[in-house]
């Protein structure tokens, strides 16, 4: 099971970053127009996306922990805010791109949320 959580976790990366560089770059940005015409498909994808990632970093990292100032955080939790905390604060330079606080906000709760789901089902199965 873990060798196969951490190429499930690869593998959605880079689905992820190519993703991410579709909608960086103009000339493909009529691939994503579908959802336009869905409510909230935007805030909502950004829940899904990046809490799907967390919850695959956390499970692969077996739910490890990291101490931060006396309080105890998931290391995958950290990093995957991280990756996408830089990530979403790069839209301030790319041009063409629009950072948003919303999404921000969306991302966030995604990676907490499902982030502890993660850390759950590790602890309550001891995924190895």
């Amino acid at each position: 099971m873990p060798a196969r959580i951490k190429i499930i976790t690869v593998f959605y990366f880079i689905i992820l970053v190519g993703v991410v560089v579709l909608a960086d770059n103009k000339g493909t940005a009529h691939l994503l127009r579908f959802s336009g015409g869905i409510p909230y498909f935007d805030k909502i994808s950004h829940f899904l996306l990046m809490g799907g990632l967390s919850f695959l970093v956390n499970a692969a990292l077996k739910a490890r922990e990291v101490s931060l100032s006396k309080l105890r955080y998931l290391l995958g939790t950290l990093l995957v805010l991280l990756i996408v905390s830089l990530e979403e604060f790069s839209q301030l330079f790319v041009s063409g791109r629009a950072f948003d606080i919303g999404d921000l906000v969306a991302d966030y709760l995604g990676i907490f949320i499902f982030g502890e789901i993660a850390r759950r089902i590790v602890l309550k199965y001891q995924v190895e």
